[in-house]
């Protein structure tokens, strides 16, 4: 999902002006110090990605907690740090307009370079036009927000720089928000488009997963939209861990969501490399168990082979790569065939599942 840069809006503070009293009728019984909008959107006359970022500043690191529970207890979700150690960010079904909300220590540094940002770009229009130029140029080349955030760390950086502030922890701290880390840019194929997910996919995500066909060989029955949104979330919170062990992105066709793909490493070596292996031993290859599910109407059309095609380049190799499925299961068996997997075994009766005894095979390839 490519990023849109507008330029900069009057109604952008009165978008905030609302939030924040609906933020603090939600907070009436946490201790909190202040509601502040920070952000691109926060700046007068700077371009922006359409985003209404707002922190909730809080005293210390104790109180953080209880004011997660009470925004959670009105419809809130919590998301996690999401790569940023110290900021808890959280999502509300509205989100129009967007806004990303966190959650701060008062003095913490991912807290105060918000503020130093923020009070810098008000009163030097130079920077601001920086940061500007930054903001529509990925605009104009369309870029994806997986793309976008590393190279603001520069612009982030030299601000800091001239507000005489910054320190060592505070340029990490950049460092790792502004941070691609392992998350994986849109990848095209000739007829597909394979991407991280979004929270704005739970939807059609519930439409795949709560059809009895589509789960008919899963271990878990058909899912409720509530079991769908924290598939989601947790999706977006492994997209931000280093290393990463689970990869699950969305396969999109013409724009539309049909289905989805993921593989999960389970090795004492990383993802990226880095081994755990005893002196003198060579560490086995990383292992990686794969999986994909289609919507119904999108199968038999080659889709499902396509989008793997493509995915599997996209981890870390060398690796020993696993389909596990149902004997019953002939288009996913068909499917590891195609992709050239190896049929490793096959029992009969592996284990029992949804009030039966299911059979288990397993192919296996090194890449």
């Amino acid at each position: 999902m490519s990023v849109t840069v507008e330029q900069h809006s009057q109604g952008w503070p009165s978008h905030f002006v609302k939030i924040k009293s609906q933020l603090e009728t939600c907070l009436e019984e946490v201790s909190y110090i202040s509601i502040e909008h920070v952000g691109s959107t926060s700046v007068l006359s700077l371009a922006a990605k359409l985003t209404i970022d707002i922190t909730i500043i809080i005293a210390t690191r104790q109180n953080v907690q209880p004011a997660i529970n009470a925004l959670v207890a009105k419809g809130f979700t919590y998301m996690g740090e999401l790569g940023s150690v110290g900021r808890h960010a959280l999502r509300h079904p509205d989100q129009f307009p967007a806004r990303y909300i966190c959650v701060g220590v008062e003095g913490a540094f991912q807290t105060r370079n918000q503020l130093v940002v923020q009070d810098k770009l008000q009163i030097d229009p130079e920077l601001g036009d920086e940061l500007a130029q930054v903001e529509l140029g990925f605009a104009a080349r369309e870029i994806d927000i997986v793309e976008y955030v590393e190279p603001k760390k520069e612009t982030f950086q030299n601000i800091l720089d001239k507000a005489g502030i910054i320190s060592e922890e505070g340029c990490g701290a950049i460092q790792a928000a502004n941070k691609r880390g392992e998350r994986i840019g849109p990848t095209q194929t000739k007829r597909l488009v394979l991407r991280e997910c979004v929270m704005g996919d739970v939807s059609a995500w519930h439409a795949l997963e709560s059809n009895e066909e589509v789960v008919r060989y899963q271990d878990y029955g058909p899912k409720t939209m509530d079991q769908c949104k924290r598939d989601i979330v947790l999706n977006i919170h492994n997209s931000s861990e280093i290393p990463r062990k689970v990869f699950e992105l969305v396969v999109t066709h013409d724009g539309e969501f049909i289905g989805r793909i993921g593989a999960k490493f389970t090795s004492e070596t990383t993802t990226t490399g880095g081994v755990t292996a005893a002196k003198g031993e060579v560490p086995e290859s990383p292992h990686a168990s794969l999986w994909f599910s289609f919507l119904p109407a999108s199968q038999g059309k080659g889709f499902a082979t396509e989008a793997m095609r493509a995915f599997i380049p996209l981890l870390t190799s060398p690796a020993r790569l696993e389909i596990e499925c149902d004997p019953r299961n002939t288009r996913s068996r068909m499917m590891a065939e195609r992709l050239g997997f190896e049929k490793i075994s096959l029992t009969e009766r592996a284990y029992e599942s949804k009030g039966e005894w299911v059979g288990s095979l397993v192919y296996q390839k090194t890449v």
